[in-house]
């Protein structure tokens, strides 16, 4: 099984997506991911980030992750 992810900029978009993969026979489900969810890919990617030994603005990274 695959998966994958999509970000919207708004949620008429993200309806109109979840409508239209949901009449479509080849997707199994269609799932909204929670904050929890949320916020451990944002720390994932913040770990990953991290061990690049480079210095990492964490303000700006903040926003960055928060879509800001």
């Amino acid at each position: 099984m695959d998966s994958f992810i999509l970000t919207t900029k708004d949620k008429s978009t993200s309806a109109l997506l979840r409508k239209m993969l949901k009449t479509m026979s080849v997707v199994n489900s269609v799932a909204s991911l929670s904050k929890k969810d949320k916020e451990d890919i944002a720390m994932i990617k913040a770990i990953n980030k991290g061990h690049t030994k480079k210095y990492v603005n964490t303000t700006s990274f903040l926003k960055k992750l928060e879509g800001k």
